[in-house]
């Protein structure tokens, strides 16, 4: 599907759980490595229904924020983490995501509870340039709109401000842990951030205006994602699209 600017060592990398640790085997095609650390056990466990890749079991995986799945890129694909940790050898079932724009886009992270998807679409591969889609799963439209967020009906693309870069990885973006904000791109919640962190109910953007040190917006943001503290005891507020569009 999708390959962009990504290493080697990502391109085959390996996802922690607690004491698991697993990633797609190099050479079996459509099978899982998993280790325990602590008892030093290592199978391998092959993937049921395993036919979107033409090469040799290659895909990066990254665990979900919630940590139910295990996505595999390219593609819509994921497996269940308990499917992988209790594996004992035998198979894991290959299941997939279906959501708006789905044919065309790679998800980054899933809220299974909220039924939650953040994908993001390249617009320019070679410069590694990207827009984002939060869907609902079977969903058919994009829940948030603007700078930075995928628009099909949109004929005017400007490339410097309507998309965002996301370096060496494409799973930078995050969905909080209860389903309520998203950040397509870094966890950033600093008033000039862009494309920032959003509530997803209230398609707002949240921002700490009362705090000018970078590092206690940082703290802030990574609570708020947590859901150890809520956006008012954090003291961060919600800003309208149209207000944080005006301002940039």
């Amino acid at each position: 599907m999708f390959f962009t600017k990504m290493s080697y060592a990502e391109y085959y990398n390996e996802v922690n759980y607690n004491t698991y640790h697993f990633k797609l085997n190099k050479e079996k095609k459509g099978s899982v490595d998993i280790r325990d650390s602590l008892s030093g056990v290592m199978i391998n466990c092959e993937i049921s229904g395993w036919s979107k890749l033409e090469s040799k079991g290659s895909g990066i995986i990254s665990l979900t924020s919630d940590k139910i799945g295990v996505l595999i890129s390219p593609g819509n694909k994921y497996l269940l983490l308990k499917d992988i940790i209790e594996c004992k050898g035998g198979k894991i079932p290959l299941k997939s995501l279906t959501y708006f724009e789905g044919d065309i886009s790679t998800p980054i992270d899933v809220n299974f509870n909220k039924k939650l998807i953040l994908a993001t679409i390249p617009i320019d591969a070679q410069h590694g340039t990207y827009q984002s889609v939060i869907s609902y799963f079977g969903g058919e439209d994009n829940i948030l709109s603007g700078p930075g967020v995928w628009d099909s009906a949109k004929e005017d693309l400007d490339e410097q401000k309507d998309t965002f870069s996301v370096g060496d990885s494409i799973y930078l973006g995050k969905i909080s842990s209860n389903g309520k904000y998203v950040a397509p791109n870094d966890l950033d919640c600093s008033a000039d951030s862009f494309p920032g962190v959003w509530d997803v109910e209230k398609k707002m953007k949240v921002v700490f205006p009362s705090d000018k040190d970078d590092s206690v917006v940082e703290s802030k943001c990574q609570e708020l994602f947590l859901g150890s503290k809520t956006l008012n005891e954090l003291g961060g507020i919600l800003l309208p699209r149209n207000i944080e569009h005006g301002a940039k």
